[in-house]
């Protein structure tokens, strides 16, 4: 069973948005989700670890944390929600450097494209979605599948 972290996974994706703004990198709804699930998973294959409390769901353009998706939704700003990850006085080292890759390596992305790639065959998404075991919308995808597909197709890249 993996630890997790004491945030909230909008205190996730606040991080993640602020980091694009120091790299200049544009964002919405859709790429914060699709950024915060890179996140989730390198932190699963990586150290055993959950960056937040909630679960990401399958939703019909890839997997979304619904409390993230509600707050923009309503016309927030994410960045704006808390600085509590930048703030955090514990070792965060190892989320603050998944944060860091994920924007290296995703960052430069479209949400399409980033969504296009949550969607591929054998990805968690699509094994919850399309899989034998196909589920309906709003599905959690089970942090088994997410940790195995970033182990094998993120981190061993």
């Amino acid at each position: 069973m993996s630890d997790t972290l004491p945030f909230d996974s909008r205190d996730i994706a606040a991080y993640i948005a602020q980091q694009c703004r120091k790299k200049d990198i544009g964002y919405n709804n859709t790429k914060i989700q699709k950024l915060l699930y890179c996140v989730y998973g390198v932190m699963l294959a990586w150290k055993d670890v959950r960056v937040c409390d909630e679960y990401p769901r399958a939703w019909t353009y890839g997997p979304v944390f619904p409390k993230v998706f509600k707050w923009i939704y309503k016309g927030r700003e994410i960045a704006d929600y808390s600085a509590t990850v930048e703030q955090n006085q514990e070792d965060l080292t190892a989320l603050k450097t998944a944060v860091r890759r994920v924007i290296e390596v995703f960052g430069p992305l479209s949400a399409s494209s980033l969504s296009g790639w949550t969607h591929q065959d054998g990805s968690p998404w699509w094994k919850v979605m399309k899989g034998e075991e196909a589920a309906s919308w709003n599905s959690f995808i089970p942090d088994d599948y997410i940790k195995t597909y970033f182990k094998e197709r993120v981190l061993a890249k």
